[in-house]
């Protein structure tokens, strides 16, 4: 099927949702076929069109084609043998009746279809993707290289007479130049110019000249079909080789430039640290010692450390660096850091004087060789005071964050507050009016229902008018208790204001709310409350309704709760009533 390479090339190039087009072309050039009925015009077009997505789909799961060699082997895999091996299927059933039922002659006109399709998918549809891809321009060389490649395929496509021999295997030597063409980054050439010697090799073989032509026309559209295949799939390796090499050494190239930045930047850190060190030899503002590697042996000191520490270099009694460290292990530990990366740089430790006092200091060392002795510079910053300062903010910190710990506290208590109501503990309708459009939102999300009760205390205002607003608090805070006990923990129970309370079931069918409901209600009606010394019986008129079927916002919802349990009331209270739209279900 020749539109099979243009609908991959679209579908490739444009993505899946333009199938449709790809079917319609698919379905013309299916009706232009001569000979064949509406129902072979149908499954052919079918196939063909299901071809081309599946081979599609099958080649955008991988790296982007051409540019990897598993992108290659993809489009081989998918819209190479898998699109034209159902393509071809579709064409040999379509055929069916002019091949009659022999199973010799269905698979030898199926393996010649398969053959045709993968021939033409892999010459064309390369071609097709690297059309508007510009490559800069190109050499004479390359020009003339592509003209001698074209002459001298059009001599053995059409020239030479081959019927079979020896001359067949000289269009394959074509590949060479190609293969040149692809090393100088000149694919869409490289793919053009093979499209060519195909269509030379195909023109000879139709005239019954050229190195592949033989007797059987069969068998010589079967050997142009090979060469186009082999040239193809050779191209496409070898560039998603060459393409990987390159995106390889422009890594390596980009990681080189990276390192030779970081370098520069080392050597200059380096040559500004030298002659820093020779400022400081001649008159540093801070305390500045040198010392042997070796032994420790203080060699230098300028004014400042020597009043630091309380001591002055004389031959006659030599000091060392390890004198004035209060912990040794620290002085191995800075020597070891020392040997290992030649500086410390910033290291507080602790030191002390000649007379003993002790005493927090900043040190940086450095070392450096002179006449194959190494010598290591120590520069020295007393911040005895900076470490006071310090642990008196961490003690303040310390202490900012326990108010903090107390406000968060007091404002996880307030929140708390709002959203309860203070009488029953239970969820506020204010919670109620934030959290059920995104409990109803989410729930139609997953397909799910959701069921809602309008809860109301039957004839309350007795029982405030008869024992006092005391009594009456009392019995609504333990129908609160009985309500939060009697749902599940993942359902929502709010009072939604007075003796009215609200349940939010997530996930309940109509059967299962109605059974919660009812159940509630019984237990109610069967249990007195005991409030202020007196045992109340409580009835209940509840009010069910069911997300979608009663609307998937909100208001809806909540709309044909309340007019469900306006419902309960007028048939006598104390029974659970189902929205109207639901109740023939039960009953």
């Amino acid at each position: 099927q020749l539109g099979l390479p243009f609908a991959l090339a679209l579908l490739l190039r444009g993505g899946a949702r333009l199938w449709p087009g790809a079917a319609l072309a698919m379905a013309w050039l299916a009706w232009r076929e001569t000979g064949l009925g509406w129902a072979d015009i149908l499954l052919l077009a079918a196939s063909g069109a299901a071809a081309a997505v599946l081979g599609a789909q099958a080649a955008r799961k991988r790296p982007p084609i051409f540019q990897r060699v598993s992108g290659a082997l993809a489009f081989l895999l998918g819209p190479g043998l898998l699109a034209s091996a159902l393509a071809g299927l579709g064409r040999s059933f379509a055929l069916l009746p002019e091949q009659g039922a022999h199973p010799a002659a269905l698979l030898v006109d199926a393996y010649q279809a398969w053959m045709g399709n993968l021939a033409a998918v892999m010459a064309l549809t390369p071609c097709l993707l690297r059309l508007g891809r510009a490559e800069g321009p190109g050499d004479r060389a390359e020009a003339m290289l592509a003209a001698a490649t074209l002459g001298l395929a059009l001599l053995l496509g059409c020239g030479v007479e081959g019927r079979g021999g020896y001359h067949a295997i000289l269009p394959y030597l074509l590949i060479l130049p190609l293969l040149w063409l692809v090393f100088r980054d000149r694919l869409s050439l490289a793919h053009g110019l093979s499209l060519a010697i195909v269509g030379a090799a195909l023109a000879g073989v139709r005239l019954g000249h050229g190195a592949l032509a033989v007797d059987d026309a069969d068998h010589a559209l079967l050997n142009v079909a090979v060469l186009a295949i082999v040239q193809s799939a050779t191209l496409l390796v070898f560039g998603a080789l060459l393409a990987e090499r390159r995106d390889a050494e422009r890594s390596l190239l980009q990681a080189k430039q990276s390192l030779e930045a970081k370098v520069g930047e080392r050597t200059r850190q380096l040559a500004e640290s030298e002659a820093r060190l020779r400022l400081m030899a001649d008159a540093a503002p801070f305390p500045l010692a040198m010392n042997r590697l070796a032994d420790g042996e203080l060699i230098y000191a300028n004014v400042r450390a020597e009043e630091l520490f309380g001591a002055k270099l004389h031959p006659a009694r030599p000091l060392r660096v390890q004198d004035f460290y209060v912990d040794p292990a620290e002085r191995d530990r800075v020597s070891r850091a020392l040997r290992d990366n030649g500086l410390v740089r910033d290291r507080e430790v602790k030191l002390r004087d000649a007379r003993g006092r002790q005493f927090w200091a900043l040190i940086s060392c450095e070392m450096v060789k002179s006449e194959q002795t190494w010598y290591v510079i120590n520069g020295v910053n007393d911040i005895s005071e900076r470490k006071r300062l310090e642990q008196s903010l961490h003690d303040a910190n310390a202490t900012l964050r326990r108010h903090l710990d107390e406000i968060e506290q007091l404002q996880q208590g307030l929140r708390e507050q709002a959203l309860r109501d203070p009488l029953t503990g239970l969820f506020n309708r204010r919670h109620l009016d934030d959290i059920l459009p995104r409990v109803l939102e989410h729930m139609l999300a997953l397909h799910r229902e959701v069921a809602v009760l309008m809860v109301d205390a039957d004839h309350f205002k007795r029982v405030n008018d008869s024992y006092g607003h005391r009594c009456g608090d009392a019995v609504l805070t333990a129908l609160g208790a009985c309500l939060s006990d009697h749902f599940r923990s993942g359902d929502i129970v709010c009072r939604y204001g007075g003796e009215e309370f609200f349940v939010l079931l997530p996930g309940a069918t109509l059967e299962a709310a109605y059974a919660k409901a009812e159940g509630l209600r019984r237990m109610v009606s069967s249990q007195p409350v005991a409030a202020m010394g007196h045992s109340l019986t409580v009835t209940l008129s509840i009010g069910l309704a069911l997300c979608p079927l009663h609307g998937e916002d909100a208001e809806s919802v909540v709309r044909a709760a309340d007019e469900a349990l306006y419902q309960a009331k007028r048939q006598g209270r104390d029974r659970v009533c189902v929205a109207e739209r639901l109740q023939p279900l039960l009953s």
